[in-house]
């Protein structure tokens, strides 16, 4: 059994109390007992209690991550992410306890910030909504919304750049001399969506490109859909001669419905996608796309909720990192 103060109480033959003030550094204990307490503690194999520790000191040392799908849902995004953001907590003396929160309800949430299970959240969600911000907000307990800008001035979040790297994205393949792109979307994403999309008709008109509509087509995720958008854009009277994928398991997806049609990539239609997932690096071709530093996403959301943590009165920190075009054989084949 492991060793408690009240062994060591016994053994020396003081009061608990005086055990606990000395091996606490209290200034009412004399140096001479403060070294024999540690010594006999040392001796005894003492290990401090982590959650009276913790009690004392109000803290859990544990992080929530908390996630609005299921976990069986995961991808290298999010293994990438957890990696950078595991290794930054630990470092720090800290854990991290994982939670699903299905749909836009604040319920869970909330029973999180009164129970104070954790010292604080990160949030890893399609989006964020105001309605949820603000009873967080209320409860006094910090929070980071990870990979996700939000209009929302009292909130924290760390962000990839979304707009410059769909612009990067159009530049590209506006230098290959492509007018007629078509645009994959997945308006679910809101603020991520409405960055990306911006990007799009940025680039079009600063081109001097006239914007189609027919060739801006939605999706809400999964083969059959991305599947049904791709058909879309390819059955077309005139077709897009490269078309842009939300995200790179949606480009998958897209890039295997234009082989099943014969058609070639690059040479009849140019694909690109966002995120520098794994995915797109193992098809044939490979697939262009925008390189999230998910790893530093994840590092950063952590270190941000950290001096939420420590300062009450920390100001919300709002962090946008750049992103990287890498083009491969799908736009340059």
């Amino acid at each position: 059994m492991p060793v408690t103060i009240e062994d060591i109480s016994k053994q020396l033959g003081v009061s608990i109390s005086t055990v606990s003030r000395a091996l606490n550094g209290k200034a009412d204990v004399s140096e001479a007992t403060k070294e024999r307490v540690q010594q006999v503690a040392q001796k005894m194999g003492y290990q401090p209690s982590a959650a009276a520790r913790n009690l004392r000191r109000q803290r859990t040392e544990k992080i929530g991550f908390v996630f609005n799908d299921a976990i069986s849902h995961f991808s290298d995004y999010f293994a990438e992410i957890i990696a950078g953001a595991t290794t930054e907590a630990e470092e720090n003396g800290h854990n991290i306890v994982l939670y699903t929160n299905k749909g836009d309800s604040a319920d869970g949430l909330l029973n999180l910030c009164k129970t104070r299970e954790v010292d604080g959240l990160i949030l890893v969600w399609n989006h964020v909504p105001s309605a949820i911000i603000d009873p967080l907000i209320a409860e006094g307990l910090p929070f980071v919304i990870l990979g996700r800008r939000v209009n929302h001035p009292q909130a924290s979040y760390i962000t990839p750049d979304n707009y410059n790297g769909a612009m990067a994205l159009m530049q590209h393949l506006l230098s290959l001399g492509h007018t007629r792109i078509g645009f994959i979307t997945r308006p679910l994403m809101k603020l991520t969506y409405v960055d990306r999309f911006a990007a799009y008709t940025d680039a079009l008109e600063n081109a001097g490109i006239p914007f189609d509509s027919s060739l801006v087509v939605e999706t809400e995720g999964g083969k059959e859909c991305n599947s049904l958008a791709t058909k879309q854009l390819l059955d077309l009277p005139v077709p897009p001669t490269a078309a842009i994928a939300f995200h790179d398991l949606i480009a998958v997806d897209v890039l295997t419905v234009i082989l099943e049609r014969g058609l070639r990539v690059p040479q009849d239609i140019a694909l690109a996608g966002f995120d520098g997932l794994n995915a797109s690096l193992l098809v044939k071709p490979s697939i262009t796309t925008v390189k999230q530093p998910l790893r530093e996403i994840g590092e950063q959301s952590v270190q941000a909720l950290l001096r939420c943590i420590e300062n009450s009165k920390q100001p919300p920190i709002q962090k946008t990192l750049p992103v990287q075009l890498e083009i491969r054989e799908s736009t340059s084949g």
